[in-house]
């Protein structure tokens, strides 16, 4: 199960940075800098089970109160309908919709496409319910007060100078100063890239994997 934490309670570090920001501009520049990492990394995952309905297309991965989907990571189907054994589970391949076949006839899928925003397609249509399982990349939902508690374990440096980075390049305040923003601006840059170093390399640790949402079937 996921661990959120209150952004509030990550503040401490770039309030000391940014003086006299108060604490609403201060949040939302920590989610921002939170949303555009798990955006640039595509580290932050979701695992969604659920089943195929005979003759349905699309499917609706569900919601959460706190975070968005914006990328299909993977997805695998069993090889027979449910209740028949035995039973094995292959990836399906990504493939864009448009090279699908339209007269191709109902069968077990072998291949998905991403349909924005939090949505799946299947292809061949499937003929019968089948196990699947859809591996998500996510981010924290724009003005939220608490986020997953994961990637700070690594990447909470990072996260709180990209904060910085956009707090100090607000004109007029205070807190403003280029230069410093300049210099968070580079850990930002680098934890981004270490981010996403580690989820090309298929990690096996620290890897996000929440609580399962529902998996409904599209309209």
């Amino acid at each position: 199960m996921t661990v959120f934490v209150n952004v509030f309670d990550q503040l401490a570090s770039v309030a000391l940075v940014a003086r006299k920001a108060p604490s609403t501009v201060l949040r939302r520049a920590y989610v921002k800098a939170y949303r555009d990492w798990c955006a640039e990394t595509r580290w932050l995952r979701v695992n969604i089970p659920g089943q195929t309905v005979d003759g349905t297309q699309v499917y609706d991965l569900g919601t959460d109160p706190y975070l968005e989907i914006i990328s299909v990571r993977a997805m695998s189907c069993g090889t027979q309908p449910v209740g028949v054994t035995p039973q094995r589970t292959i990836p399906l391949q990504v493939q864009d919709s448009t090279q699908w076949d339209p007269d191709a006839p109902p069968n077990r899928p072998t291949r998905y496409a991403y349909v924005p925003e939090g949505q799946v397609a299947l292809w061949p249509i499937p003929n019968d319910a089948y196990n699947v399982l859809v591996t998500v990349c996510v981010q924290p939902k724009d003005g939220v007060a608490q986020v997953p508690a994961e990637p700070l374990k690594k990447y909470s440096t990072g996260i709180e100078a990209g904060a910085l980075m956009h707090l100090l390049r607000i004109p007029g305040q205070p807190w403003t100063d280029p230069r410093m923003a300049d210099k968070y601006e580079t850990i930002w840059n680098s934890a981004v890239s270490n981010g996403k170093a580690e989820e090309q390399r298929a990690y096996n640790t620290g890897s996000m994997r929440a609580r399962p949402r529902p998996f409904v079937v599209g309209r």
